[in-house]
């Protein structure tokens, strides 16, 4: 059912419980886990430790992710593109991350994923 699951995080403690959710039906559905992380500058150090982070609890989970990117830009667009690239049935996010003020004016990511995605959607508070 889901073999393929994309797994927005930013690391915010919301990010984190969707990353245990996300682990819990990789376990029980034998699926892989794609991790992505936005930045508005790719050169942002916080990106790779928010990533390190991100992957050591996979692995701690007792599962390897199959893919980590750090992109930048628009976290909307470049999780869509994560998505279509390894044909996903799953995108989990948290809700009420890290997002930026632009959230506030064109909606979260997460609304925005939820609206556009051609996959299931998980949002975890």
């Amino acid at each position: 059912m889901f073999r393929s699951i994309v797994v927005a995080v930013d690391g915010s403690e919301p990010a984190s419980r969707a990353l245990e959710a996300a682990c819990q039906l990789a376990g029980a559905f034998d699926g892989e886990i794609h991790l992505i992380h936005v930045t508005e500058n790719r050169n942002d150090p916080q990106g790779t430790s928010v990533m390190a982070a991100a992957a050591a609890q996979v692995q701690t989970a007792g599962i390897t992710p199959s893919s980590t990117t750090v992109g930048e830009g628009d976290a909307f667009e470049e999780i869509m593109t994560i998505v279509g690239l390894y044909g996903a049935d799953l995108v989990v996010t948290g809700r009420r991350g890290l997002g930026n003020i632009s959230g506030l004016f064109a909606g979260s990511t997460s609304q925005q994923i939820a609206k556009h995605a051609k996959c299931a959607f998980l949002s975890v508070r």
